[in-house]
């Protein structure tokens, strides 16, 4: 059985672009690599064409939603597999999903563990506050929110049709998710198989405030939980201080909170 794998990029090249490519196909049977790219200019077609069966589609003018939609127009295969760029795979990451898939399984998606140092302390913090694993915290926390393609197998004909709306930032992923649970199949958030997630700091601001603004536009939250989170914020942050003697984690914790109020009040 071969898969092909949707790749979103533009200038991937950094944190890890190599690692999650080369964690791809060491872990995934490919079929082909579609890599949907939105006009790279730092080296990331260069890497990825060393690569064998990939195929490059053009999305320079588009966004993460238009792209997204692109590589499942693109999918030819029973399932398929979707990796951010900024993920590197665990070992046989496949093997580990395909135990999960049963005939009302439309997706699984592996638990994405934070790899930078202070996300991961953050993370850390609050899983010895809930007296749990880190693994666990997140898929915990997954299972209540949006549905994420950090790492996620689908079955190519629950989304086959989606029009996912083009100016949907950030949140095509939970789109696609809640197309899927639309069509009567579950789609899965587990702790095996897993990803190691790199996030880059850069735009992260922008990002937390375009989440808000999202999730009221959209109404993928309520105000009363964007409200809570706010006003938790400081205690948690301060939590996240006491256990980690993390500055970076605790400050990035409350901002994010607050950002994304403040983008809920800008929509």
């Amino acid at each position: 059985m071969k898969l092909d794998v949707v790749l979103l990029t533009k200038n991937s090249l950094k944190p890890c672009l190599f690692e999650c490519v080369e964690s791809i196909y060491r872990n995934v049977p490919v079929n082909r690599l579609i890599v949907v790219d939105g006009g790279s200019t730092d080296g990331t077609l260069e890497l990825v064409k060393k690569y064998p069966n990939v195929e490059i589609i053009e999305d320079s003018h588009g966004t993460r939603a238009s792209a997204r939609q692109k590589g499942i127009d693109a999918v030819e295969t029973e399932w398929h597999i979707h990796v951010d760029s900024d993920v590197i795979l665990c070992e046989d990451w496949f093997k580990k999903a395909w135990r999960n898939v049963a005939d009302d399984v439309g997706a699984v998606w592996g638990v994405a563990v934070p790899n930078e140092k202070h996300y991961y302390n953050a993370v850390y913090a609050m899983s010895k506050y809930y007296h749990t694993s880190v693994k666990n915290l997140m898929v915990r926390q997954m299972r209540s929110e949006r549905y994420m393609t950090h790492d996620t197998l689908i079955r190519t004909s629950t989304v086959k049709g989606i029009k996912i709306p083009p100016n949907l930032q950030i949140y095509e992923d939970d789109y696609i998710g809640q197309h899927i649970k639309r069509k009567g199949y579950r789609f899965l958030k587990v702790p095996e198989p897993y990803c190691l997630h790199n996030p880059t700091p850069v735009g992260r601001a922008e990002s937390y405030v375009t989440t808000g603004y999202l999730l009221r536009v959209f109404h993928y939250g309520r105000f009363r939980q964007v409200l809570r989170r706010a006003v938790l914020a400081a205690p948690k942050s301060a939590w996240i201080f006491i256990v980690t003697r993390d500055y970076q984690a605790s400050k990035t914790n409350f901002l994010s909170n607050i950002l994304v109020l403040k983008g809920w009040l800008a929509g």
